[in-house]
């Protein structure tokens, strides 16, 4: 497939050079048939210095630099964001617990759960139903997916370990939006991506920018009407864990905003530090998922913090953080390098979680050494 509007500013013929291999190595993706489109935004300095994209959107549709890519799971940054903005104005404090927010949130170990436990996965709420994909074909209200929250038995005490979980991220949405008496779309949009300066971004997207929309392969319901990530039905749940779509450079400009080199900032850089760095206390993993088990995992407030484990790529820092979106997407910032990487695609990990981490690796790897050599 051809590229389409490639960008490389302010860089050295080597560094052109060594972008070219990686633009050749997603191409090698798609031409493998492992990925139908992709697009890649990188920034050093705050600065973006790549703007690249290839293949196809959907079938037929170009990627370009004006596709929406579905986040998936990078969406809980953003829910992450907003709770930290309404911290700072002093709306609610991550020490706040659910249920005094949430009154009948208060059984088998919740009344102890707070939005810190939350944002960090230690609350020891289930994933998500093991219904889903059946609520997601009927169509399922917003507020039922949330209510099932309320339902099935913690795995642990609060803080005890972690646990990956979307639940966790549609309780904080609800919380935010019952604390302010805001829906929470209004919310997202009127604290986080006007204010970041994110045009380009939609939690949901309205119906006039779905000609935008790349298309996820291998979702869950996929080829029903309630297809996650495909289907105006899962697009206007604007779930806080996986409901943003947004262009590669508009999800680098988020990424922008918690670099040492952004020139915007929706939050003090104390509210920085407490997404950025590690407020789990050492729990410990128990997911046996992309998260790995039994061990350590640092999370902040919203990010996941790479220290010394393979998430995101071999070359980052272990100060550096980010997250993954399922539908093929990747956001990482390297503080130590200033370097600001965002990676999207559009097959889903369900086809091959093997592949799909190594795709991002390798992709991630690539512009760490192109942009930290001295050759």
């Amino acid at each position: 497939m051809e590229a389409k509007g490639e960008k490389l500013t302010g860089n050295s013929l080597n560094q052109t050079r060594h972008f070219a291999e990686i633009f050749d190595r997603v191409q090698g993706f798609i031409a493998g048939g492992e990925i139908q489109g992709a697009a890649l935004a990188v920034a050093q300095g705050g600065e973006q210095i790549v703007e690249w994209q290839a293949g196809e959107a959907r079938t037929g549709v170009a990627a370009s630099p004006d596709t929406l890519w579905p986040l998936a799971s990078i969406s809980k940054l953003y829910t992450a964001a907003l709770v930290m903005v309404l911290v700072e104005r002093g709306e609610l404090s991550l020490s706040t617990t659910v249920t005094s927010v949430l009154p009948a949130f208060n059984h088998d170990g919740r009344e102890q759960i707070t939005l810190r436990h939350l944002l960090t996965h230690t609350s020891g709420l289930v994933y998500e139903s093991p219904d889903m994909e059946s609520l997601l074909i009927r169509q399922t209200s917003m507020d039922e997916l949330v209510n099932e929250a309320y339902v099935h038995p913690l795995m642990f005490a609060p803080g005890a370990k972690l646990s990956y979980a979307d639940y966790n991220y549609a309780l904080a949405g609800r919380a935010v939006s019952t604390v302010t008496g805001i829906p929470f779309p209004e919310l997202v949009r009127s604290l986080v991506l006007e204010p970041g300066g994110l045009a380009d971004t939609f939690m949901p997207p309205p119906e006039s920018e779905y000609e935008r929309l790349a298309r996820v392969d291998g979702p869950l319901a996929e080829g029903t009407d309630g297809a996650m990530y495909n289907s105006p039905y899962a697009l206007n749940l604007a779930h806080p864990a996986f409901g943003t779509v947004s262009t590669a450079s508009d999800l680098l400009r988020f990424g922008l905003l918690f670099a040492p080199g952004g020139k915007t900032r929706i939050l003090s850089e104390a509210g920085l530090r407490v997404m950025t760095t590690d407020q789990t206390s050492g729990a410990v993993s128990v997911d046996s998922g992309f998260l790995g088990g039994g061990s350590a995992r640092p999370w902040g407030a919203g990010f996941m913090i790479k220290g010394n484990s393979g998430l995101g790529g071999d070359l980052l820092s272990p100060a550096s953080f980010g997250h993954g979106g399922a539908s093929g997407c990747a956001l990482w910032v390297d503080p130590v390098e200033d370097i600001a990487i965002a990676f999207v695609s559009n097959t889903h990990a369900s086809r091959s979680r093997p592949k799909f981490v190594e795709r991002v690796s390798r992709t991630i790897n690539g512009v760490m050494a192109a942009l930290t050599r001295r050759d």
